[in-house]
């Protein structure tokens, strides 16, 4: 029974390996900047593995690195039909929402992420920026609130935060943000601070 136990671990293993070695082609090319050709490669894997989720969220985002929103969303939309509690997945498609400009959409999936993880430091900075575009102003501040009690070091939620303290002329809390931002490498801050605060 060990021995037949001890087969069933190795097969597993050495389909496990095959399953990285197969997608690190992919990977590679993303990783170098090739998309199209990251694209081709995961189209080839997918060919025999039309479920793998793995597979299907690279390919998503090399489709939204070569700007092809819509293969991009319907790669993301596929992996949340195979496991509705995927949160990178609903994570990527408001983040894809908000770039394309549709705010109430990439909240709706902002929102999704956070029933699966409350705990998601992303989620709630996804979801801050579309209350922000969507002019929802002080629930927007509250979620990159909760973004950075999450994640202390999340420069782009402090940045975000200090513009709605600037809106609001808390000058001295906003300026205190903007010193954070820069010191974690935000790049637009660093002129927001020459600009705020002299």
């Amino acid at each position: 029974m060990r021995l037949y136990v001890l087969a069933i671990v190795i097969v597993s293993l050495c389909w496990s390996c095959g399953g990285s070695e197969n997608q690190s082609e992919g990977d590679r090319l993303f990783k170098e900047g090739q998309y199209e050709k990251a694209v081709a490669a995961f189209n080839e894997k997918l060919d025999t593995h039309p479920s793998d989720i793995t597979l299907l969220y690279n390919r998503g985002r090399a489709f939204e690195e070569l700007g092809k929103y819509k293969e991009a969303e319907a790669d993301f939309v596929k992996i949340t039909e195979l496991d509705n509690k995927n949160l990178n997945a609903y994570l990527s498609l408001s983040q894809l929402n908000y770039k394309k400009g549709a705010h109430n959409k990439a909240l709706i999936f902002a929102d999704k992420a956070l029933e699966i993880n409350d705990n998601s430091a992303e989620g709630h900075f996804l979801a801050a920026r579309a209350k922000h575009q969507l002019g929802y102003m002080d629930k927007a501040l509250e979620s990159y609130s909760l973004a950075i009690n999450i994640n202390k070091d999340y420069g782009e939620a402090y940045f975000y935060r200090a513009a709605i303290k600037i809106g609001k002329n808390q000058s001295k809390s906003a300026c205190s943000d903007i010193a954070k931002a820069v010191n974690l490498g935000v790049p637009e801050a660093s002129k927001a601070q020459t600009k705020y605060c002299k």
